[in-house]
């Protein structure tokens, strides 16, 4: 239901650090592989033998190289492990299913209402926070009133949320009261929007957790961020409230004697960051039940200790190859895409697309947590994941046939080849700094093009910081024909923000009448129909594979570190289990 906020999504592509790659022009061999699952699988629900002991703490460990900022409120927090925080402190507000679609079941349930535009809530009757006040639906409606406040900052103040009536009004001052949202009783109100889209089934416009009134509705929004009440003592109407706070690096949780679904089974739980180079001693020394964030890197280092096993799970993010097609035209606020750019040419672009082996990359350098990137929705989506499409794998002399096709010939005999009209041909790869292998796969990538003949160069010969990359990307550097980088998704499977004419992260500057149609249909509320919108999300899939403004390369699993004396830790996306339901089965994590 969450969905990622644009910085965070733009900053996952620090975390994909690659290393070098030997070629691989072994076609037989490949499809042998194709034909058995690639990389580690999936590992969901972990359980360990054991009696439950009375009165121990569970000890989390978060794997950061910084300290946690310490923001504890929804419509101000944007740092992850701000969030992973909040987790325990949050009730669940609504449940989610399989493919994190709302649903009932949870602190609240949801009805959905598509041919009136709105949606029903209705608060579980024991839905309470940590100080014995109940969650009411003036809870809710807080949380607009701060996020559309004219003195917020922060930047939950997006377009699903300005969907809501009356909330732009609200907003410039015109009005006192946001009209769209109606307080049918303490504990059910309704939303109305202007427009009713398939996101909102996933929470798009919709508070995911309630904002404590009672306590904020006296406090100006521009004092907020900084008041005790989000810095040192924020209320809870989830499973644990926050009891004491070590400031950047430790959190101690107890359990909300108030909590709707009962009292926690372990009642204090001890939550801390640790270090990327201290964790696997740490673990080893038994110092930790549950460890969060664990980089792919460690997974080597982890996985074959005695005392922990590994929870394993597709990652909602993705690695990509985007090639520059156009530019982004501020006036219009719309892409306008060239057709004479120079990788205008979809036979040069899969031609590339088919120089890589992404397999390779996963399974040598990541010990299979990462696998070629079929399609572009990813396979946590499981009802919009197309089985059928098997992306890109290297096939060089495909490869070199497309470019013989569109005309890329090497003229002069020197290996590289030409332009169509047979003038030098360079192409620009820009690909952000970060960690030692960074550089290394930047080289595979260019060696593999050299390969079939194309002449690749770094972008002004270097690798870019993430921030410089992100501004020359956005801003359509002429230096830069081609990039390398990563998506967050999100919960919400909808690619509108990262491939509509109207998106100014559609980087590519890729739009045509067929995409924006096929858009059309994921946003149409035709699309609230299961059916419907699968077979809208495998045609998007599909046009994009055919059409290759990008080149999806890695998909990723996610892992976390289980102590054996964790009876049970369970991850599979819409599962009843949550860290309400942990047991121990000794009184320390197990050595």
């Amino acid at each position: 239901m969450k969905k990622l906020s644009k910085i965070v999504a733009l900053c996952l592509a620090t975390s994909f650090l690659f290393t070098a790659c030997g070629r691989s022009n072994d076609k037989s061999k490949t499809n042998q592989e194709e034909k058995k699952e690639v990389g580690v699988q999936d590992n969901l629900v972990i359980e360990n033998e054991g009696t439950p002991v009375e009165n121990a703490t569970l000890k989390i460990a978060y794997v950061s190289d910084s300290p946690f900022t310490g923001i504890f409120h929804y419509a101000f927090s944007q740092n992850s492990s701000d969030l992973e925080i909040m987790t325990y402190c949050a009730g669940g507000t609504f449940k989610v299913d399989e493919n994190f679609k709302l649903i009932n079941g949870g602190g609240a349930d949801i009805e959905f209402k598509p041919e009136e535009k709105k949606v029903i809530i209705t608060i579980n009757e024991k839905y309470t926070w940590n100080d014995g006040t109940p969650v009411t639906s003036a809870d809710f409606l807080e949380y607009y009133k701060i996020v559309a406040h004219k003195d917020y900052t922060g930047i939950r103040f997006d377009d699903d949320i300005r969907n809501v009536v009356g909330i732009d009004e609200y907003h410039a001052g015109k009005t006192k009261d946001i009209s769209g949202f109606k307080t049918l009783s303490d504990k059910k109100f309704e939303i109305n929007f202007k427009t009713f889209n398939p996101g909102i089934l996933w929470g798009g416009g919709i508070p995911y957790e309630p904002i404590p009134s009672h306590k904020l509705k006296d406090i100006p929004v521009d004092k907020q961020e900084a008041h005790d009440i989000t810095r040192k003592s924020p209320l809870s109407p989830g499973p644990y409230y926050i009891k004491e706070i070590i400031p950047g690096q430790q959190v101690v949780f107890e359990a909300n004697p108030y909590y709707y679904k009962g009292q926690p089974k372990v009642k204090r739980v001890i939550w801390k960051v640790v270090p990327s180079a201290q964790i696997v001693a740490a673990l080893q020394a038994g110092e930790y039940d549950i460890t969060v964030a664990l980089n792919a890197d460690l997974y080597s280092k982890v996985k074959d200790l005695k005392n922990i096993k590994v929870g394993v799970q597709d990652d909602l993010s993705y690695t990509y190859i985007g090639f520059k097609l156009g530019k982004w035209d501020k006036e219009k606020g719309e892409v306008v895409t060239d057709p004479n750019a120079k990788m205008a040419d979809v036979r040069l672009r899969k031609a590339m697309a088919y120089a890589i082996d992404n397999n390779l990359v996963g399974t040598k350098f990541y010990e299979g947590l990462r696998r070629n990137a079929t399609q572009l929705m990813i396979p946590a989506f499981k009802e919009y994941y197309d089985e059928s499409l098997k992306g890109y794998t290297i096939d060089l002399e495909k490869a070199k046939q497309l470019l013989d096709e569109a005309g890329y010939k090497d003229v002069n005999g020197d290996g590289i080849r030409e332009d169509k009209n047979g003038q030098p041909f360079k192409i620009n790869f820009a690909s952000m700094s970060g960690g030692a292998t960074a550089e290394p796969i930047a080289q595979y990538y260019m060696q593999q093009w050299k390969s079939i003949g194309l002449d690749v160069q770094l972008t002004n010969g270097r690798l870019i910081e993430i921030n410089s990359f992100y501004d020359k990307v956005e801003a359509d550097d002429p230096e830069i024909d081609v990039y390398q980088a990563a998506w967050g998704t999100g919960s919400n499977p909808n690619p509108t923000a990262f491939y509509g004419r109207k998106a100014a992260f559609n980087f590519p500057r890729y739009a045509t009448p067929e995409l924006d149609a096929i858009l059309n249909k994921i946003n149409s509320v035709e699309a609230v129909d299961k059916d419907y919108r699968s077979k809208a999300y495998k045609e998007f899939a599909n046009y994009m594979f055919e059409n290759v403004p990008v080149v999806p390369t890695l998909f990723r699993k996610s892992i976390v570190a289980v102590n054996n004396r964790v009876k049970k830790w369970d991850i599979t996306p819409g599962s009843t289990f949550t860290v309400k339901d942990v047991e121990l089965t000794a009184p320390e994590p197990i050595k």
